[in-house]
């Protein structure tokens, strides 16, 4: 790949659903955002940002220095839109296209790197997996979007209506794997995906 794809890393929320911190779950003999961090870079993407908020003093010592930045959003308790205007907003200057994804939202190497390929062969503007006609996740935005995007504070459903508004732009990739929509956001979901090969 020769375009430059940076990785952002939402993970500041409270976890309220879950009883802990999401980022410090332990996911095949490390902590969850180590594998999130790892397995980005190995996948292709240049650097990986992280937006921290809650239990940010516990989750930065899992956190390599190399090809990664972390951004603090002081106003995470505001919801996931304002971690993504936050990352935006901290992006380095030539980050060509973006990939955001939750930190409760692993993928396998070869998942991710299909989306990579697949985006950077269709010079898309805004990539998305799909399995059973069902967009997942991650997605990733050309940095022409970026404006776009930073408007979705006004929005109450944040990203929801963003993709309405750019739907026709919108390009998917059939990847016939239950780690398109996987999310790790309660124990029975957390249990499901420990039961998948990361294949």
């Amino acid at each position: 790949m020769t375009k430059k794809i940076d990785a952002l890393i939402l993970s500041a929320g409270k976890s309220s659903r879950m009883g802990f911190t999401k980022a410090l779950v332990d996911w095949h003999n490390q902590k969850l955002i180590q594998f999130q961090i790892e397995t980005l870079l190995r996948s292709g993407c240049n650097n990986v940002f992280i937006v921290l908020g809650h239990d940010k003093e516990k989750i930065i010592p899992y956190i390599q220095k190399e090809n990664t930045k972390i951004i603090y959003n002081e106003n995470y308790t505001k919801g996931k839109s304002s971690s993504i205007i936050k990352g935006i907003n901290n992006l380095n200057k030539n980050t060509n296209n973006l990939l955001i994804i939750g930190v409760d939202q692993p993928r396998p190497i070869k998942f991710l790197k299909k989306l990579l390929h697949f985006h950077c062969k269709n010079n898309a503007m805004i990539s998305a997996p799909l399995n059973n006609n069902k967009r997942g996740h991650p997605i990733i935005f050309n940095e022409k979007m970026f404006p776009e995007i930073l408007k979705i504070g006004k929005f109450d459903d944040g990203l929801r209506t963003f993709f309405r508004k750019n739907n026709k732009i919108v390009q998917t990739i059939k990847i016939n794997s239950e780690w398109t929509h996987i999310d790790l956001n309660s124990n029975e979901n957390l249990d499901k995906a420990r039961g998948l090969k990361l294949i």
